[in-house]
Order: C-alpha cells, then structure tokens, then sequence
C-alpha cells in the first residue's frame, strides 16, 4: 500500500492525519516531507495560488509557520468566532490534537508556502501534556523563539542535509518545550521596574518595523524583552514617557503618511500600514495627527 492515501479532505500517512487544503480547482503544489517516529514535517508550496475552503480535524497536534498573503479569509476553530485572515507573513498557528477547523482564503497572486510540523501526542512529555495552556488552541501568533524555531525546521524540510529524520525529531521537541513555555507565559519574576535599555528599544522598534503589517498585541511587544504585559508597560513608559500602543500607533501613521505621499492609494496604504482598511487609517490620521488623507493625496498630486 502506498504510504501516502488521498482523501477529500486529508492526506493520511500511517497514524497520522495530515491537514491539507481543499482545492476549488487544479493547481501546481510542490511539496517536501521528512517522517519520524514521533512527529511528520512538511512544506507545501504553490506559485499559482487559488481560492480555496476547508474544513478538517486532525489527531495530531499541529504546529504551522505561514507565508501567505491573502486578499480575504477566514477561519473557525472548534466552532467559535471566526478570525479574518489578510496578512498572515511570519506568523504560527499551533492546533492541538483533536480541534476542528473550517475556513476560506482567497491567496494574492504571490508565491504561497507553509511549513506544518504535525507532532504524535505520545511523543509529548507528560509534564507538557498535563499543562491546561497546552491544550489551547492558538491562531496566527507571534513569538521570536518559536519562529526561529520553525524557520529553521522548514530549512531542513526543504534541504538536503544528511540526518534529516534526526533533526525533525530534535526540532520538533524543541518546539515543544518552546510552545509550552510560550501557552504557559512568563515563568520568572519580573522584578522591580525599571527602564528598558538601548538595545531593548532598539529590538522592540526594530520588531514593530518588521511586523508592523501583523496584529501586534502587548504580549508580542513584551515577549521581545521578556516582560509580562503588564511590567512591559510601566517599564516602557518609564524609558519613553508614552505607551506601547502610542508608538505603535504613531510608527502606523508614518508608514500610512510616506505611502499616501508616494502616490499609494487609500487601501493599499492602510495594508502596509497595517491598518484594518482605509477608513480606519483615515479616522486614525484624523484623531492622531488632525490630517486629512485627502489632503495628503492632493499634495502628493501637486509634487
């Protein structure tokens, strides 16, 4: 029998069940796979996206690294509310074994690629599975360590390095111990407050440039330094006299202004801004900086 079994909604490998995506029509998907005793990597990659729905279970734990951009989209998990999906760059998805999900994404017309390392529940350490965090599904977030991680993982998958099977398994425990510290929060006292160093604001700022488009949480900000929110904030504030949420929100002005004044429409200024459309960037530019888009747009028509 071949070890790999289509299904509508599935590929199904000896013991596992792979999450894949139900296509509307044909299109070319290469994709790479490294299989282990305790945990399956692949990365699946198209260059000439589709639209396409879901709708799938697995009885793995499933941990995903996205690079995909979508024009719209949306996503279910266990039957609750449903999250928009647009801008989904860098971001992980972790689904333990046993959650549904439902969905449909129209892609850009970009390259489209993911990295999903479904892991077998037996290979979880039982001082991890009795976490109650670990059993919490968790969609499109952040989180530096666990990035470098998968990055790293999609690497191999995707390479032709020696001892493949050994470094999925080696990376997929790591992962592990990384996704519960993560579902856990911080472990460590925070200690007294105090104010962020140089190079602690340089890294905060130089991850809000990079993720800018994404939606950027305090518990992101604050894992940058390792931080709970809520000493992040009094320590933040305490080294630049205003709030996370104000430098964010400024940085999302700038952006918004540059490209509004290089000729950007509305709605492609608001995206890489990372503005949830133009009306929002309008009302925010508004409040903000009592600026006008179009104002900005008709000095940009001028120059």
């Amino acid at each position: 029998m071949s070890a790999w079994i289509a299904t509508r909604n599935h590929l199904i490998v000896p013991n596992r069940n792979l999450i894949d995506l139900t296509l509307k029509r044909r299109t070319q998907v290469s994709r790479s796979v490294v299989i282990t005793s305790g945990a399956t990597a692949e990365h699946v990659a198209t260059s000439d996206p589709v639209d396409y729905e879901f709708s799938v279970s697995t009885d793995t734990h499933y941990l995903a690294l996205h690079d995909l951009v979508l024009s719209a989209g949306s996503m279910r998990v266990n039957g609750e509310k449903r999250v928009q999906c647009r801008d989904l760059r860098q971001t992980l998805t972790f689904l333990p074994a046993g959650t549904s999900v439902d969905g449909w994404c129209k892609p850009i017309d970009r390259s489209q690629s993911f990295t999903a390392l479904y892991i077998d529940p037996m290979s979880v350490p039982e001082t991890v599975r009795c976490l109650k965090s670990w059993s919490h599904p968790k969609v499109h977030f952040q989180s530096p360590t666990l990035l470098q991680t998968a990055s790293r993982l999609s690497e191999v998958v995707q390479g032709s390095l020696p001892f493949k099977e050994l470094l999925v398994d080696a990376l997929s425990q790591l992962a592990i111990a990384e996704l519960a510290l993560f579902q856990s929060g911080p472990t460590r006292s925070d200690g007294p407050d105090r104010k962020l160093g140089l190079n602690e604001l340089q890294r905060i700022e130089r991850y809000l440039l990079e993720n800018v488009t994404h939606n950027i949480g305090l518990d992101d900000m604050a894992g940058v330094v390792g931080m709970s929110k809520f000493h992040f904030i009094r320590c933040y504030r305490a080294a630049t006299g205003r709030t996370p949420y104000r430098s964010l929100l400024d940085l999302r002005c700038d952006l918004a202004l540059r490209e509004l004044g290089a000729g950007k429409c509305p709605g492609d200024a608001a995206a890489l801004a990372g503005f949830d459309g133009a009306a929002q960037m309008a009302r925010t530019l508004r409040s903000a900086r009592g600026i006008a888009v179009r104002d900005v747009k008709a000095k940009a028509t001028r120059s």
